[in-house]
């Protein structure tokens, strides 16, 4: 539980692809906050949803920035500078910063009373590396976050971090309580990680589908997604044994699409 009897929160985001994921996000936490959320601050790094972006609830900023050349060319896409730049030149009014991935949202009333002053959920199959679809810590710390530390050294060296990995050290080395999350496995270990004892759901790669980074595109089935979005708006984080055989149909028949358009057109073809 965090230190204050009536903590405050800001959330912070980044909207990149179409609106379902961000909007679903915000009605979420404007539902399950009890007023505890005051506002939240949205990057559009599709940089052409800003009008769409600011009628969403909470929304009270929507920020552009110009894109991170040199991030894009590690990863194909600049999240840790947008996070950066949000959280460093925001002025907040409230006690605490919640960072969420635009897929992630609460599920749950009771879920801000299971957070600590600091709590930072845990890259799935990690002890260490801390990951952006959930983190809070006060605002008076803000300064002491980098999102962007060693993400540039994906370029020549395998391992090295993505978005946010390295915040659970920075903010340890400030010698305040650290509270690290663990994920259980949604829809039946096929999608998604639960969080704060199933509280908070995190989809993962949920712009893949619609956002222009290019070769992220085939990583997930669009059908699939359909399918997850229709599930995750009525509230339902399990599969049934007709979605699970549909998913490995799809994922067969995406493999075999993929194959025959490789073969035919060679290896700079996008896969679907």
């Amino acid at each position: 539980m965090s230190s204050l009897t009536n903590p405050t929160y800001t959330v912070v985001s980044c909207h990149y692809g179409d609106l379902f994921w961000i909007e679903h996000m915000l009605n979420q936490v404007h539902k399950h906050s009890a007023g505890q959320v005051r506002e939240a601050v949205i990057v559009d790094q599709s940089r052409n949803s800003a009008e769409a972006l600011a009628e969403l609830p909470l929304v009270s900023h929507v920020l552009t920035f110009e894109p991170n050349a040199a991030q894009i060319a590690v990863e194909g896409h600049d999240h840790p500078s947008a996070l950066d730049r949000a959280v460093q030149e925001t002025e907040f009014t409230t006690s605490h910063i919640i960072v969420m991935d635009s897929d992630a949202f609460p599920i749950s009333d009771d879920w801000i009373e299971r957070l600590d002053d600091i709590s930072l959920a845990l890259t799935p199959g990690s002890k260490g590396a801390t990951h952006p679809c959930l983190m809070v810590f006060p605002t008076r710390l803000k300064a002491k976050v980098n999102f962007s530390e060693d993400y540039l050294e994906r370029a020549t060296r395998k391992g090295a971090p993505d978005t946010g990995r390295r915040v659970g050290a920075q903010l340890t080395a400030t010698g305040e309580p650290v509270t690290l999350l663990e994920h259980t496995a949604a829809f039946n270990g096929y999608r998604g990680s639960f969080y704060l004892d199933g509280a908070y759901y995190h989809h993962g790669h949920g712009s893949f589908m619609a956002g222009d980074h290019d070769q992220y595109k085939g990583f997930v089935s669009q059908a699939s997604e359909k399918l997850y979005r229709r599930r995750v708006l009525h509230h339902r984080f399990s599969l049934t044994p007709l979605d699970i055989a549909g998913l490995f149909i799809r994922y067969v028949w995406r493999r075999l699409i993929n194959r025959v358009r490789f073969v035919l057109r060679g290896p700079s073809t996008k896969p679907q």
